[in-house]
């Protein structure tokens, strides 16, 4: 006969026994969502944006908003640094902006130390104003510096106020290097989401594939307007190039062969931009790429470097097909489906849109892989 303690202790046994079956059961109903891509394709704008969308405040709270600006005046005093050291090489600005130009090199660009008051944002402004600096931008391919930049400096007056808090956009554009993970937990329509954003950087990929086996969802974010831009790790390898090997390594990965696959080719309004300065296809040279595109391209002076018109469309069709294309050719199974969207990190509504449409994919083939739905939807 067992003793009342030996009875109590069978008792908290089977009490613990239960809690961790519940435990597990809420565990395995979670859908699970992995962020992948390279480093600068926008997977931490999407994880805040996320936040704004479906977290519990559906906003970001002040003490983040104050870090924000720190962040924010480290961002905008280290790239404009890197573009004014970079105007000698791509376009001298004028002699009257010495003055400003070494006020701004002498500040202090590490965060918290950094800021920007009205003297500086004055400099700021005045110097983006510049012909030669505003060449040194367009050139900005050749160097590492944030499209973000471009934001900031056109609201510099607003970012050197002493009362300056971001808006939701600067918050959205700040960047941090991702490093090791990070997860917020979301409830959609009363299904429990988990999501998982993971450092980009090529030093920090070994982190991640062995941890997330049996996640529902990859959502690889690749930002489509860095087909002209360089990695920060590796100066002669292209940033499409290396987004498009990544895609290959993960699509294929032994870790997500039942896991559903969704694409964001990311960053669409400066993809669009870009193409109207920035040629898509070079034939030769150390800057030869996508030799093989044979759609229409834009050609200067005509209907087609211009945004909006029917021809200038034609040619950010077939550039972002011909992209998509790059991407879907690497499946090596081609009964894997993978759904994809152009997106647009920043634009909460278009991620609101594309993550819709994803939520349905994701159910959907969460109820596939349980057994309890024959999926026959296409997908590429």
């Amino acid at each position: 006969k067992l003793t009342s303690a030996e009875v109590d202790e069978q008792r908290k046994d089977r009490e613990i026994a239960k809690r961790n079956r519940k435990d597990a059961d809420t565990e395995n109903k979670r859908i699970k969502l992995l962020l992948l891509g390279a480093g600068e394709s926008g997977k931490s704008t999407i994880f805040k944006q996320m936040r704004l969308l479906y977290g519990k405040e559906k906003k970001f709270s002040d003490a983040e908003m104050k870090k924000s600006a720190l962040t924010i005046y480290s961002n905008v005093i280290s790239d404009m640094q890197t573009v004014i050291q970079k105007s000698a090489e791509f376009g001298p600005y004028d002699d009257s902006l010495k003055e400003a130009a070494e006020s701004v090199l002498r500040q202090p660009y590490e965060a918290p130390t950094a800021l920007i008051d009205e003297t500086v944002a004055k400099h700021i402004k005045a110097l983006w104003a510049d012909p030669g600096i505003q060449a040194t931008w367009s050139a900005r391919a050749n160097f590492q510096v944030q499209d973000a930049l471009q934001h900031y400096c056109e609201n510099i007056e607003r970012i050197g106020k002493d009362d300056y808090i971001p808006t939701t956009k600067d918050h959205l554009l700040t960047r941090v290097r991702t490093s090791g993970i990070v997860e917020e937990l979301y409830n959609i329509d009363g299904v429990d989401f988990v999501m998982f954003d993971v450092g980009g950087q090529r030093n920090e990929r070994r982190k991640w594939i062995h941890c997330f086996e049996d996640v529902t969802a990859v959502i690889f974010v690749a930002a489509i307007n860095e087909y002209d831009q360089v990695l920060y790790e590796d100066n002669k390898v292209n940033r499409m190039d290396e987004a498009v090997i990544l895609f290959e390594e993960i699509c294929n990965s032994k870790w997500f062969v039942k896991t559903s696959m969704i694409l964001f080719l990311n960053k669409k309004d400066l993809f669009r931009e870009k193409l109207v300065s920035s040629p898509f296809r070079i034939d030769d040279g150390p800057d030869a790429r996508f030799t093989d595109f044979d759609g229409p391209h834009v050609e200067p002076d005509t209907d087609s470097a211009i945004l909006g018109t029917d021809a200038y469309e034609l040619c950010y069709e077939a550039a972002a097909d011909y992209c998509l294309q790059l991407f879907l050719s690497r499946r090596k199974t081609q009964s894997k489906k993978i759904y994809h969207h152009i997106t647009c990190a920043t634009d909460t509504s278009n991620v609101s849109t594309v993550f819709d449409a994803c939520k349905d994919i994701i159910l959907k083939e969460n109820l596939v892989l349980g057994g309890f739905f024959d999926n026959k939807e296409d997908a590429a």
